[in-house]
């Protein structure tokens, strides 16, 4: 503390100054608040109504990382794209695809697709790698419960994009690496939306890497892109996913929930119904994923409180990249 207190004056001042830091990353408008004087807020006040891309690795990390946020979002009128990044296809077991399967097969008897991943997911043995069939369908599955939580949040299905990196479709844990084809798609949605606002998941804990290359992909589309005029606008925040949170001194915005969010957040994450009840990565960690989210936003909560700062329920956290 010494050195600190050298260069900064009394312990007293320290403290204000150290306060003062941590209650102004605090807000309830994380898009911005209009009409209000935005000096000591985390966000701009301008535009009132932004453009926002919410980039997802897996087709849930958006409502289990920052899932109030993005309803808050929804809620206060700008305009949200979310981009979930990979099919999160293997991440589906076979018992969950060979009952989409049978009921396929049971509205449409002459379905020779449907026979096909019935008798494909019946008869494989050890570490087979899924069919291209069976790899689509448990895609569709994860697809159709991304719809079911952006609805549930208030999202138009125009805005729900699914941009199934290149990168992920290898059928099997083990991932290629990241080409110019998977920042193409990235850049091509930077361009098209032109954001004020871009989050993305800057947890590296992932125990299989996806969130990794996922991010390299955006940072690489960001170096391609920032001297464009539009991205002079532009603002990255990156949230941590299912297994991190960032550490107080890294946090630049926190977005508090109230209980009744919390239970929303909860709700839109049971819409991915095949990643509850045991999921087949979920590290080293035996909870499930809304159980470990809601420990983690009411911890950082905590942690604020225990700062001197005001109490709340539970809060989501972000931190600024520059770029």
């Amino acid at each position: 503390m010494s050195s600190l207190l050298t260069e900064e004056g009394t312990a007293y001042d320290l403290n204000i100054k150290m306060f003062n830091k941590m209650q102004q990353t605090i807000t309830g408008w994380p898009g911005g608040k209009p009409n209000a004087d935005d000096t000591y807020r985390p966000e701009r006040s301008t535009p009132e109504k932004k453009r926002i891309i919410i980039f997802s690795p897996h087709p849930d990390d958006d409502v289990i990382s920052m899932g109030g946020t993005f309803d808050r979002l929804v809620e206060q009128g700008h305009e949200v794209h979310v981009a979930y990044q990979t099919s999160g296809n293997i991440a589906v077991s076979n018992e969950e695809a060979l009952k989409f399967a049978e009921i396929s097969r049971a509205l449409n008897p002459n379905s020779e697709v449907s026979k096909e991943i019935i008798d494909f997911l019946k008869n494989r043995t050890g570490n087979e790698i899924d069919s291209p069939e069976v790899r689509k369908l448990k895609g569709l599955i994860r697809r159709s419960e991304s719809f079911g939580a952006t609805r549930y949040i208030g999202l138009p299905d125009a805005n729900v994009n699914f941009l199934d990196l290149p990168f992920y479709e290898t059928g099997t844990v083990k991932k290629n690496n990241l080409s110019d084809a998977d920042v193409d798609i990235m850049c091509d949605i930077i361009e098209r939306i032109k954001p004020h606002q871009i989050y993305a998941a800057g947890d590296l804990a992932d125990p299989h890497g996806t969130h990794k290359v996922c991010l390299d992909s955006l940072f690489e589309a960001l170096k391609r892109l920032k001297n464009e005029s539009f991205m002079n606008d532009c603002w990255v925040w990156l949230y941590r996913g299912a297994w991190h949170e960032w550490e107080s001194y890294q946090i630049d915005m926190a977005v508090p929930m109230s209980p009744d969010q919390v239970l929303k957040k909860r709700h839109a994450i049971f819409y991915h119904q095949s990643q509850k009840d045991g999921v087949m990565f979920q590290g080293d960690d035996s909870r499930e994923f809304w159980v470990r989210v809601e420990d983690r936003n009411r911890l950082t909560a905590e942690k604020y409180h225990s700062l001197g700062l005001a109490d709340y329920s539970a809060i989501e956290a972000f931190k600024r990249y520059h770029f």
